[in-house]
């Protein structure tokens, strides 16, 4: 058990409805933050209507977080000032209420079977380096994405449908936000732009993106597979589909290669959409990524597959490489 774990400090006083006191819905175990503010503030603008509880979210963390994530990569939302961003998740208000009493079913979960029993940083120092600790927050919100990751925090939004749907997947989404939170420490908070004009540049976007996705898209695959959960969620079902797995394997590398081997290549309108298959139809940046993690880990060790975070991404698809072409020339 790493050190990490053994201090363990619990602060779930969940005193968010007091308004003389600073929201404390909060679970802390080593460095790391777990908060539900957002969400506690949330639910309770729901029950009341009470316009307070928007400008107490607008100045949480948790929305700053939201905030700095949505202006990073440019995302069609208000953003400024934060109050408006808040309006806008949980508006219009009567939609949202439909949703409540899923969504504190939810909220009671994360506290309880995640944050309360540590699950998601447990797990997710299975696959960092041994002398990994993290120091910022994984923050419980109400609908912005699925979960997205910024600087050294994550988050994970328990209205989402996915969630509504099907509980269970908010432990594993955590799993896989918060190893994002790892990756990007150890990649030194550094994510690249998606304000590129180059050939080269879209490569070393893919290289990136399929590194950090396909991490945070393993990290989860052995607790899934050890509690039956592999058919709530598509990423897992394709990964467990060998012969598209094949497929989309050839599909992703055909992509790669279009950019990687014609650097100097200015980027044009249809480019961007030929990454949308990557990110989002066939997710292939999750799906293949996770695919060659689990190759590297299974065929050179964990180690390795850990170590490969603090290189260059292109690294992470090298090794894959140079594993098959081993396998295919008898190697291994």
């Amino acid at each position: 058990m790493r050190a990490i774990l053994s201090g363990i400090i619990i602060v779930a006083v969940f005193s968010c409805h007091q308004r003389d006191k600073q929201c404390t819905a909060q679970i802390t175990r080593g460095n790391l933050r777990y908060d539900f503010c957002f969400a506690d503030l949330s639910a309770k603008y729901l029950e009341t209507g009470d316009p307070y509880y928007l400008n107490r979210i607008a100045k949480l963390p948790a929305t700053a977080h939201l905030v700095s994530h949505a202006s990073y990569f440019n995302n069609d939302i208000p953003k400024s000032p934060k109050i408006e961003l808040v309006r806008y998740l949980l508006s219009p208000i009567e939609e949202k209420k439909e949703i409540l009493t899923h969504f504190k079913k939810n909220l009671l979960y994360a506290k309880e079977q995640i944050a309360g029993q540590d699950l998601p940083q447990q797990e997710c120092l299975k696959y960092l380096p041994d002398n990994f600790e993290y120091s910022g927050n994984l923050f419980f919100t109400f609908g912005y994405d699925l979960g997205v990751v910024f600087s050294n925090n994550a988050s994970v939004n328990l209205a989402h449908p996915h969630y509504l749907e099907h509980q269970h997947e908010i432990k594993y989404y955590a799993i896989h936000e918060l190893h994002h939170a790892g990756f990007v420490a150890l990649k030194n908070n550094m994510m690249p732009s998606l304000n590129i004009t180059k050939y080269r540049e879209m490569a070393e976007l893919i290289e990136y993106y399929t590194h950090l996705e396909g991490m945070g898209t393993y990290a989860s695959l052995a607790l899934r597979k050890k509690e039956n959960a592999m058919d709530t969620d598509d990423d897992y079902i394709a990964l467990a589909d060998s012969a598209l797995m094949e497929e989309y394997e050839k599909e992703y590398f055909r992509i790669y290669y279009h950019f990687k081997n014609d650097p100097q290549r200015e980027i044009e309108d249809n480019d961007w959409e030929m990454i949308s298959v990557l990110s989002d139809d066939k997710r292939l940046w999750y799906r293949v990524g996770a695919y060659i993690a689990q190759t590297i880990d299974e065929k050179l060790d964990r180690k390795k597959l850990v170590d490969l975070i603090s290189e260059p991404s292109e690294n992470f698809l090298n090794t894959y490489l140079d594993i098959r072409t081993d396998t295919v020339s008898g190697k291994r």
